[in-house]
């Protein structure tokens, strides 16, 4: 049974499960997946102690193969104030402060120790580790220095190719913040400035002041960080294209990162927002789905006019000649077969281990209460068929825009799709690799989904059916950002006791 929405396209997150023949459509262009294979509380729940001893025995009984990168990811979910567009798991940093930061502190480390401890991770060199959140600059400076200490003490850093913290200007324009980080070994900070536009701001309550966005920058560089990155959004309410282009020039011409990192802006169904999206009060241009394509062609006109012409990921672009490496490199699986791996430490941080995916609470105080019970803090957790970890490189390759054959554990299990995509102008395949063309690039959201197997779409829509049915986040089942009316069960004639059964896909099914 399909469901019927007004407009698919502003179902954010999971657009693609509206997917029909056009890939092209105005109103199809679905995000770029980000982790694969994908887990849910609701169907990956890890019950009892018993389950997740077992679960999680490889820890104690294994060690890690030592061929494979580890991302060494660390999730701070505290921000100063709450962006209304944002749907990541986080809490108010005011809520945490003194003894309860202390507390979060601790629990920290004693998460950090455990895994570093285990036979799994004991000697394993950790190949680049990246603070996110949340927004980690939320944390005090002594804070930050604990857990920063820790990471040094516990895991060999000798061949790490960088440490990454993404901020804010609230958190990093405090004195001595951006020194304390250099100090302790952070080689690039980030930060979301996301539009220059003083009213779209306010509209999506961004409390950073354009003047703290424009210090921050310019005390990174003065710390001699050796780079840092902007976050830039598109299709927001209210901005047209020449708002875009004053964003454009305000970052490139005036703030200078190193790297711009673009995100298309996702209306989540029924949250307060969308509601004022579409009653006009979050501004006269409404984000579209022809609005978003003409604006991500005109960012990559723009960023490259700037000099910002080298594309390292979909959305990444930098003007640097050697850029090094950044840590979605590894979260996105390294481009390879099993190349790479992630550990997540922190509330809600996710973590894949080979066939093994897995999330942390997704309640800072439940986190904390397992950790400090000497619990393993995990939530839910699935392990993956041999079939979904050699469909991951595939999944992940438009993230890199193109995948080295000899990269593909076993490339002629997506023929049909490949020779789909290079027929129809989507990707061009040499001896060597597969690539992606411009319109691939811009459809890349939509060529991942055709890389996922028929049991993993199933998993994703009823994800997204039980997360609106009890009315959590579909991002990660949490408290945060959630639909107030969802109109994907308010359109429904009557509600079915299980979720709707996965449409046939029109694009190339595998044989």
């Amino acid at each position: 049974m399909t469901t019927q929405i007004e407009n698919s396209f502003m179902l954010g997150l999971d657009s693609n499960f509206y997917l029909k023949d056009d890939f092209e459509s105005p109103e199809k262009r679905t995000n770029v997946t980000w982790f694969y294979p994908k887990i849910c509380a609701f169907q990956d729940a890890l019950k009892t102690e018993e389950e997740k001893a077992e679960y999680f025995s490889f820890l104690d009984r294994q060690s890690h193969p030592r061929q494979t990168d580890i991302l060494l990811y660390f999730h701070i979910p505290f921000c100063e104030a709450f962006c209304n567009f944002c749907a990541c798991f986080k809490e108010s940093a005011a809520k945490y402060q003194g003894e309860r930061q202390k507390r979060f502190v601790r629990a920290m480390v004693r998460e950090i120790e455990r895994n570093a401890r285990s036979k799994y991770f004991e000697g394993t060199k950790i190949k680049y580790v990246q603070f996110g959140g949340g927004t980690p600059s939320a944390l005090e400076q002594e804070s930050m220095s604990t857990i920063l200490e820790a990471v040094h003490r516990e895991f060999d850093l000798s061949e790490v190719s960088g440490i990454s913290l993404e901020g804010s200007p609230l958190g990093l324009c405090q004195d001595g913040y951006i020194e304390m980080l250099k100090s302790l070994g952070i080689t690039r900070i980030s930060f979301g400035v996301q539009t220059l536009d003083e009213d779209i701001r306010r509209k999506l309550t961004i409390k950073a002041t354009v003047d703290q966005v424009h210090q921050t920058a310019e005390n990174i560089r003065k710390a001699g960080i050796r780079t840092f990155a902007l976050d830039l959004m598109y299709n927001l309410p209210g901005q047209t294209e020449e708002v875009l282009a004053r964003d454009v020039e305000g970052i490139c011409a005036e703030l200078r990162p190193s790297f711009v990192q673009t995100y298309r802006f996702n209306q989540w169904e029924g949250t307060r927002l969308d509601q004022q999206i579409r009653s006009g009060k979050a501004g006269d241009v409404k984000p579209s789905g022809s609005i978003e394509r003409t604006q991500y062609r005109q960012i990559k006109e723009s960023l490259a006019a700037y000099g910002y012409d080298k594309q390292l990921l979909i959305n990444f672009f930098t003007h640097l000649d050697d850029p090094g490496e950044i840590g979605l490199d590894h979260a996105c699986g390294g481009n390879g077969y099993r190349a790479s791996y992630t550990l997540g430490i922190g509330p809600a941080a996710e973590n894949y281990m080979g066939e093994r995916s897995y999330r942390n609470h997704t309640s800072v105080d439940r986190w904390m209460q397992d950790v400090e019970a000497g619990i393993l803090p995990i939530e839910q957790g699935r392990i993956c068929s041999e079939d979904e970890v050699e469909n991951r490189v595939m999944v992940f390759f438009p993230v890199f825009g193109s995948v080295r054959k000899a990269d593909v554990a076993n490339l002629e299990k997506y023929r049909r799709e490949i020779d789909w995509m290079v027929e129809r102008g989507y990707a061009v395949e040499t001896d060597e690799e597969i690539s992606l063309t411009e319109v691939g690039r811009e459809n890349a959201g939509n060529i991942a989904f055709l890389f996922y197997s028929d049991e993993e779409k199933a998993r994703a829509r009823r994800t997204m059916y039980l997360s609106l049915k009890n009315k959590r986040n579909p991002f990660h089942q949490d408290e945060m950002n959630i639909p107030r009316t969802p109109v994907f069960l308010q359109t429904r004639k009557a509600e079915p006791a299980e979720a709707p059964a996965a449409e046939k896909p029109a694009t190339p099914e595998r044989s």
